[in-house]
């Protein structure tokens, strides 16, 4: 199956000359740390062109969609969320939050200690990551916030689309890298 990774061009061709390395990607995260794609080429080049606005004014920066070849390998550790549903939704708040409050909240299936080699599921949208990181500095308490699936979804109810999270070492001998495609425009 093909998928892809939106990024910077910068980063692409770190990882091209270098591999992926996992320790640049942020922990809190949905699913944890990890290299994410998604088999969505447009998700993945409105990512790269977000990440690429951080840039903005540098020397050689532009947006690009890289191609991968992915490979399931079914002696890995799998975790699927095939539909957007409250246990997804806790897993995504148990990720991005530290491991005290993930406890504190009583959210014990998470993958900061990367347990899951790879995790297949939806992705949330920022609501979901101001909440967790208002969580995490102390700025709410999750008592006083009612989590609601709508804070997950878009306003249609709908996922954001699909993302497969590569968590561990052994679990990127499953993804081989095909190509990139420049992205030059901003639409």
């Amino acid at each position: 199956m093909e998928v892809y990774h939106g990024t910077t061009y910068r980063n692409a061709l770190d990882i091209i000359q270098n591999g992926i390395n996992l320790n640049k990607s942020n922990l809190y995260l949905d699913f944890g740390r990890g290299f994410y794609v998604t088999p969505n080429w447009n998700l993945a080049r409105n990512i790269a062109l977000r990440a690429t606005a951080k840039e903005r004014g540098m020397k050689d920066s532009f947006s690009v969609v890289m191609r991968f070849e992915y490979t399931e390998d079914l002696k890995l550790n799998y975790k699927r969320f095939e539909i957007e549903n409250m246990e997804w939704a806790c897993f995504i708040i148990a990720n991005r939050v530290t491991e005290r409050i993930a406890d504190e909240l009583g959210l014990k299936d998470r993958n900061l200690d990367g347990r899951y080699d790879i995790v297949i599921g939806g992705t949330a949208d920022g609501v979901v990551a101001n909440v967790a990181s208002k969580l995490r500095y102390g700025k709410i308490k999750l008592q006083d916030y009612q989590l609601k699936m709508e804070d997950f979804l878009k306003e249609d109810g709908d996922s954001y689309g699909k993302q497969i999270v590569f968590c561990t070492q052994k679990s990127l001998s499953c993804i081989k890298y095909v190509k990139y495609d420049p992205i030059f425009d901003t639409c």
